[in-house]
């Protein structure tokens, strides 16, 4: 079984408020559920700021 997927919920409302779709498409989007050419923008987008937020987040906490 799988472990359930935890998301960024502040990058899933920046996804929703720029394309319009439900969270749950977003959801489907980003494991790849869904194809075509948003979906994948969805997706990659995601991925980009999950990766910057964690990059900030390791930056900061070295500061500490």
């Amino acid at each position: 079984m799988k472990a359930k997927q935890n998301y960024n919920k502040e990058i899933l409302v920046m996804i929703k408020e720029k394309y319009g779709f439900s969270f749950d498409y977003i959801r489907k989007a980003i494991r790849g559920d869904r194809t075509g050419m948003i979906p994948d923008r969805m997706k990659t987008e995601y991925e980009k700021l999950t990766d910057q937020v964690k990059k900030t987040i390791l930056i900061e906490s070295q500061k500490l």
